[in-house]
């Protein structure tokens, strides 16, 4: 699948796509086991012994987890573009190709952005967005954040020395 891989232009659409997807998934989680908590606190089920050492648990998720856990995956969704982009051999003579795909990309950051405070700022959501701030605070700057991994992964494309002789860079 990946042999003769001559470059992968397309992961500039293909990155905000997936952490939109991730995050939102994220908050559909923080909800759930928000709504699960309420269930334990709310029925029979808090009387029992380990009923406070679960719902103090599902806070933990609910707070830290799953915010960190969503700065992990964006540090390695980068981390691997950074990484295609060292490994990707390509002509100098594309880069109008890679700058149309991160013009592209940034159009649809915009409205994922915008799709995400959508979701995030429903009603269903409101107890739970305030604990996902890492979250919010990558979309509320993912324009900037795209168009520093674009053009930081066209500087690592475009910029390898390929040591060849001066006549034939590739």
């Amino acid at each position: 699948m990946l042999r003769n891989k001559r470059g992968d232009v397309t992961e500039y659409i293909l990155v905000p796509v997936i952490l939109f997807f991730i995050a939102i998934s994220f908050l559909v989680v923080a909800l759930v086991n928000d709504q699960l908590k309420g269930v334990i606190t709310d029925t029979a089920l808090n009387e029992t012994d380990i009923a406070g050492t679960i719902t103090n648990q599902m806070d933990t998720i609910t707070q830290t987890t799953i915010p960190n856990a969503f700065i992990v995956f964006f540090g390695f969704i980068a981390l691997g573009m950074m990484v295609s982009a060292f490994l990707i051999r390509i002509h100098p003579v594309f880069m109008f190709l890679y700058i149309i795909f991160l013009a592209v990309s940034v159009f649809l950051t915009i409205f994922l952005a915008n799709g995400y405070y959508e979701v995030a700022s429903n009603d269903v959501f409101a107890d739970i967005i305030d604990y996902q701030s890492p979250i919010t605070w990558i979309w509320s700057h993912i324009v900037i954040i795209e168009l520093a991994l674009g053009a930081l992964s066209m500087i690592i494309t475009f910029g390898k020395l390929f040591g060849g002789t001066p006549e034939s860079p590739i």
